[in-house]
């Protein structure tokens, strides 16, 4: 495995990867100076290993592995001809598969063009590229998938994260997130949203077996009532302190499902009737079954703690890491090309359109 991005995700990769033995790391590909020549065990506070990043990007390129596991920055662009789609259809033209939670989880949706390119350099490489993580990825594709399992007939679906992030330790999310920002300035997570919540919606649209009409959003954000101290910085009273995004994907002239992100720093600001914490909730309105499910993530539920003891990553960056992980022999071992998620069976308006790998006659 190479390791492409020692960031929040890539860190929580190489962490589970060391204890994993069936997964051999045989290169990290890092962005920043000071990370090239660092021993990757010593850089994580963990004994040293004898393998080092470098930043150099022909090297990883032209080495002999069998996947990347590629977590460029989220600001990355990732359209047709951006320079992280390139560097991605080099990789996959050199032969080894790809496994991102940057994006690519539904290409078709931003461009066939762009769908075109990645399939065309999976072919040329005889590799497998797929997306995945956990927001956008496992859970849309899977899980929302999978509850819909329980009806046949579906009006309404909808999504919401809710988020504490007076935890978050990484400056640089804080600051994609706009938090110090005044309004006027345009956070980096609304680009990140528009690309990434739209391209996941649409992929549920087309699990679902629905057409889909457009996705339509809301971005509305929080105001520091007063000084908010964060790990990395100070949040002064009078600028963007949390965010609310909404996410509508329309089927039919209506809202078919809704996405819902609340990031918070003030219990104040949660709205009516959620309970503050870090967890998802998932309400499917059909028939003859509805479903309402809600869920966190933990370090460990039985202790209730959201941290290791000497491990600050949180369980939401374990959760976009592990599916990334787990895909990687299904794209080592799959058909060249875009791998898309699937569900056993879910529901579809009409039986006969179900598309699934297992349906061969």
């Amino acid at each position: 495995m190479i390791v492409w991005g020692p960031g929040v995700v890539g860190n929580a990769l190489l962490r589970e990867i060391a204890k994993k033995p069936e997964l051999e790391l045989v290169g990290v590909l890092a962005y920043s100076p000071d990370k090239d020549g660092q021993d990757v065990g010593e850089y994580l506070g963990l004994p040293a290993t004898g393998m080092r990043m470098t930043t150099d990007q022909e090297s990883m390129i032209t080495a002999d592995a069998d996947c990347v596991l590629f977590c460029p920055n989220m600001s990355a662009r990732v359209d047709l001809d951006s320079e992280t789609t390139n560097i991605a259809c080099r990789i996959l033209e050199s032969g080894k598969s790809m496994v991102t939670s940057i994006g690519w989880w539904y290409p078709s949706f931003h461009s066939q063009a762009l769908a075109d390119k990645l399939e065309a350099a999976c072919q040329k490489g005889g590799s497998c590229l797929h997306a995945t993580g956990v927001n956008p990825g496992w859970l849309y594709e899977r899980i929302v998938t999978t509850l819909t399992g329980a009806t046949t007939r579906i009006a309404h679906i909808k999504v919401q994260e809710l988020a504490d992030t007076r935890t978050i330790a990484s400056a640089d999310m804080v600051g994609g997130l706009g938090y110090g920002q005044d309004l006027s300035q345009k956070p980096w997570i609304e680009n990140a949203g528009d690309r990434a919540y739209s391209e996941t919606l649409a992929a549920t649209c087309a699990i679902l077996g629905v057409k889909l009409d457009r996705i339509e959003s809301e971005k509305k954000y929080f105001v520091a009532r007063e000084d908010i101290k964060l790990i990395p910085t100070t949040v002064r009273k009078g600028t963007r302190s949390g965010v609310n995004l909404l996410y509508y994907a329309i089927v039919e002239g209506r809202r078919f499902i809704t996405l819902e992100e609340i990031w918070y720093t003030d219990l104040r600001d949660l709205p009516e009737g959620l309970l503050p914490g870090d967890y998802y909730t998932i309400t499917i309105e059909g028939e003859p079954v509805s479903v309402r499910c809600k869920f966190e993530l933990l370090a460990s539920v039985e202790k209730n703690i959201e941290f290791l003891p000497g491990d600050l990553t949180t369980p939401a960056y374990y959760a976009t890491a592990i599916p990334i992980i787990q895909a990687i022999p299904i794209v080592c071992g799959a058909k060249p090309g875009i791998v898309y998620s699937n569900t056993f069976a879910n529901y579809v308006p009409d039986l006969r359109d179900f598309k699934s790998p297992l349906i061969v006659r």
